[in-house]
């Protein structure tokens, strides 16, 4: 999403609204963000810069580490990020008297979004032995450890 900002530069206190869609791809282990993703804001001049401060939010699609649950929910993020003419350490600057907002909105998605996404704090989990979800279905156990064919296994590595 480019935002024309030659008539900014140099003209501090001079602003400029703009919003937005852009379709973005983001993924973090099994959570991803696949669509549309919506930008509003404002660009504002300075000195020998321009300042955008934003609002992003798109849908994210997440997968619990404990219990394999899917779901999705919307993600929102508040930034804001400085553009000169020389590019930053992330690459974002001022060329050709326009700034791009949507690098920086996905950026700050992608940070907000959990490394660890759990379905609720209190996930249970799955059974190690037979798979069954422990938050909707408690396991009732597997039987002794000596009903299994590697049993005589089990002490093989006690000193």
């Amino acid at each position: 999403m480019m935002i024309p900002v030659g008539d900014l530069i140099g003209s501090p206190g001079k602003e400029r609204p703009f919003s937005g869609t852009r379709s973005v791809s983001v993924r973090l282990g099994e959570t991803t963000i696949e669509g549309p993703m919506t930008i509003a804001g404002l660009v504002s001049g300075m000195i020998d810069a321009v300042r955008a401060e934003f609002t992003a939010s798109a849908t994210a699609h997440y997968v619990c580490t404990r219990c394999l649950t899917e779901w999705e929910a919307p993600v929102t993020v508040e930034a804001e990020q400085y553009y000169r003419h020389t590019p930053d350490e992330d690459g974002y600057g001022i060329v050709k008297s326009e700034v791009d907002v949507a690098g920086p909105a996905r950026d700050e998605l992608a940070l907000a979004l959990p490394a660890v996404p759990l379905c609720r704090e209190d996930c249970l989990g799955l059974c190690p032995t037979c798979g069954t979800d422990l938050n909707s279905d408690p396991c009732g156990g597997h039987g002794e450890d000596s009903d299994s064919p590697f049993a005589a296994l089990k002490d093989l590595f006690d000193s």
